[in-house]
């Protein structure tokens, strides 16, 4: 059931349309996932959103804002974690080429009756060694045996080649299912993570940030996003990354200039990033000693075409690689120069 979009700020991340401290009522029944296995998986979501809020952020924001975006939009708003280098293999689900519409509850029946083949198929891999053992043994045995037995060690050794065959049909059996369950299961999976996050962001119940995604991914693909969520964001939540701080400034700052300042991006904030207050010290000291890098970024994304309210999360990305790559040593040099000083220091 499609549901009509809020009106909302272009320019900053939406806030929850509900109270943080929403109640809803938890299923009965043995939990799917254990709880250290969510935080994990919750703390290795949200370093990787995080990582890559600048872009996939804004992507993520205009799905919601539409009512009519689809699985397709998700999948290609997750393109860019591709290149990150924190657990990219994380999201692979949302670019595997196929997709296969499926539910959470079939995708782990699934998932266990893999697991289930592939130790099926171990097993019979043991009972394989054994036979090819006792075959080599009976034929040693054979050139041993007195003549007159020879005939029933032979019939032995053919009793037992005919079970080799047998065992050998089976495990082509299973494996033949396994490969195809396997290939079935990740498609399966690759639609349940694209349609359980469009459903959240159509859900608009809760704020679109690196945590809340973090924390209805973590279950998946085992348990919808509302269960995930529910349960992770009782757990204690990890300290933000730099890159999500540094994007959380530029938004701040960005909007502070579209509200109250005429004067141009780069001086407002050349004059601005020293007065940032001292909770956001850390990231503050960042933007300034990489001032120089900012600066550019900023020329860079003004010289660029955007939607309204996307250009903090390009002119973030570029600022992130600009201080992430490699530097010359005039480059280092003129950074050094132009490098701000904080007030307070």
């Amino acid at each position: 059931m499609k549901r009509s979009a809020q009106e909302k700020e272009s320019d900053e991340p939406p806030i929850s349309a509900f109270s943080s401290s929403l109640i809803e009522k938890p299923k009965r029944g043995r939990p799917t996932l254990g709880d250290n296995y969510l935080l994990g998986a919750r703390n290795e979501w949200a370093a990787l959103l995080e990582e890559s809020w600048y872009d996939i952020g804004w992507p993520l924001l205009r799905i919601r804002a539409c009512p009519t975006s689809t699985i397709d939009d998700v999948r290609t708003a997750f393109q860019p974690v591709k290149e990150k280098p924190h657990n990219p293999g994380l999201a692979q689900a949302f670019y595997r080429e196929t997709v296969e519409v499926a539910k959470p509850a079939e995708v782990r029946k699934n998932r266990n009756r893999v697991g289930d083949l592939q130790a099926e198929i171990r097993n019979d891999g043991a009972r394989l060694d054994d036979i090819h053992r006792s075959i080599l043994n009976a034929e040693e045995a054979l050139k041993i045996a007195p003549p007159e037995k020879r005939n029933v060690v032979q019939e032995e050794i053919s009793r037992r080649q005919q079970i080799l065959l047998q065992l050998q049909r089976e495990i082509r059996q299973v494996t033949i299912e396994h490969d195809d369950l396997y290939k079935k299961s990740l498609a399966q999976e690759a639609y349940v993570y694209a349609s359980e996050l469009l459903d959240f962001l159509h859900s608009k119940r809760r704020a679109v940030n690196p945590r809340n995604v973090a924390n209805a991914l973590a279950g998946l693909p085992m348990m919808c996003w509302r269960q995930s969520h529910l349960r992770c964001s009782r757990m204690p939540p990890q300290e933000e990354r730099l890159h999500y701080r540094v994007l959380k400034v530029i938004l701040s700052v960005w909007k502070l200039h579209r509200r109250k300042s005429k004067e141009s991006l780069i001086e407002f904030f050349k004059a601005q990033l020293p007065k940032l207050p001292k909770k956001v010290r850390n990231t503050r000291d960042f933007l300034l000693e990489n001032w120089r890098d900012l600066r550019l970024a900023i020329e860079e994304s003004l010289s660029r075409k955007h939607e309204d309210g996307e250009a903090p999360y390009v002119l973030t990305s570029i600022f992130m690689k600009n201080t992430l790559g490699q530097k010359n040593s005039y480059e280092r040099m003129l950074a050094d120069q132009e490098k701000l000083k904080n007030l307070d220091s």
